[in-house]
């Protein structure tokens, strides 16, 4: 049990402790930092017919046409 003097388990701490990530704003985020389509590269891919086009930053892919069929876009 935590006694207040920071010997609790690891990562236990709240709001202010500075141990581990809970409470601190640092969390991993929706995207978790390892699936693919995450951060600024990759490519947005057709979901009619599959034709792929280099994703643009600041333009979610959900945004954007597909130049052969017009279907709408998703991330890759």
């Amino acid at each position: 049990m935590p006694r207040g003097d920071g010997t609790g388990p690891v990562g236990g701490g709240g709001p202010g402790t500075g141990r581990g990530r809970q409470g601190t704003g640092q969390g991993f985020g929706k995207m978790r930092g390892t699936q693919a389509g995450a951060g600024p590269s990759g490519e947005c891919v057709c979901s009619g017919c599959g034709n792929k086009v280099p994703h643009k930053v600041g333009t979610p892919c959900y945004n954007v046409t597909c130049p052969k069929c017009g279907a709408v876009m998703t991330r890759a």
